[in-house]
């Protein structure tokens, strides 16, 4: 079992006074899962999840994921955090909606089941630790089961600029968080319970701790642990005919981002892509 963490007790501190995608109510976030299969979103992952599917969510937060899948695929979902404030909203909603789905308080990298899943994903997470590297390479050998699929969501080094350039920006004029709040509104105006957004502002704007990355660095990090690409959001998830392109492709993410906030709409820089584990590679 790995003996050292890379965790970021700073983060964790920052999530307890208000973590990531935390509704204004229990019922509220209950009712957004009804209201909507937010997973067709993710057109790979629907295939992947059935009754017989384990799932494990790491960095789950206040559950959205964990139960959306549990609920809609009935699949047998544990989702770990090392936020225990995020934890118990997440096993309140569960509670509320009679799910099964497993929530436990975990540092990812002190985490190794007994039995790996078929399903890993992590999304958002990884960037805000110590080690994104050594984070993904740890679930890659203790977490994904032979033939598994790993899913990982994470801040685009070209994608990301932009953004953080344009509050940078405003901060060095002397904007107040306010004014940065009320920027952020503009660009998330589709997001209308009031808790939410802040808790998103805060997590994209006000964060304490984040690193990016690319798919160029990710494809090592894959073939050395026995994964392999499958597909990922830079080409939108359409078949990969070649690496050399679809590389090239992620530099393009620069200006793409600089055009989506020219048409104030939100677009943080974000990034995922889908590898699976080859057969008969040692778990």
């Amino acid at each position: 079992m790995t003996k050292n963490t890379f965790s970021n007790p700073t983060v964790l501190d920052f999530y307890k006074s208000l973590p990531f995608n935390y509704q204004s109510s229990v019922e509220t976030q209950v009712q957004s899962i009804r209201k909507r299969n937010s997973i067709t979103n993710y057109p790979f992952l629907p295939p992947l999840l059935n009754t017989k599917t384990s799932v494990l969510e790491v960095g789950c937060g206040t559950g959205w994921l964990s139960n959306s899948i549990n609920f809609y695929y009935q699949s047998n979902v544990t989702g770990i955090d090392f936020n225990p404030i995020a934890i118990e909203r997440s096993q309140e909603v569960a509670k509320t909606m009679n799910l099964n789905t497993t929530f436990e308080v975990r540092d990812l990298f002190l985490y190794q089941p007994e039995t790996a899943f078929d399903v890993v994903i992590s999304l958002g997470v990884l960037h805000h630790t110590n080690n994104c590297q050594a984070a993904i390479e740890h679930l890659c050998r203790h977490c994904v089961s032979s033939r598994g699929h790993l899913i990982i969501g994470l801040y685009h080094q070209y994608g990301r600029k932009p953004f953080l350039d344009h509050f940078r920006e405003m901060q060095v004029k002397g904007a107040k968080e306010d004014e940065l709040f009320d920027r952020y509104r503009q660009l998330h105006s589709q997001m209308k319970d009031e808790t939410q957004l802040i808790s998103w502002f805060r997590d994209q704007v006000l964060h304490p701790h984040e690193t990016q990355h690319t798919l160029a660095e990710m494809l090592p990090i894959l073939a050395a642990t026995g994964m392999e690409l499958v597909t990922t959001s830079i080409n939108h998830f359409q078949p990969i005919e070649s690496s050399n392109r679809l590389l090239a492709e992620e530099v393009k993410y620069t200006e793409i981002a600089r055009q989506k906030l020219q048409q104030n709409l939100y677009f943080p820089g974000f990034f995922l892509f889908v590898a699976r584990k080859l057969a008969n590679t040692p778990v």
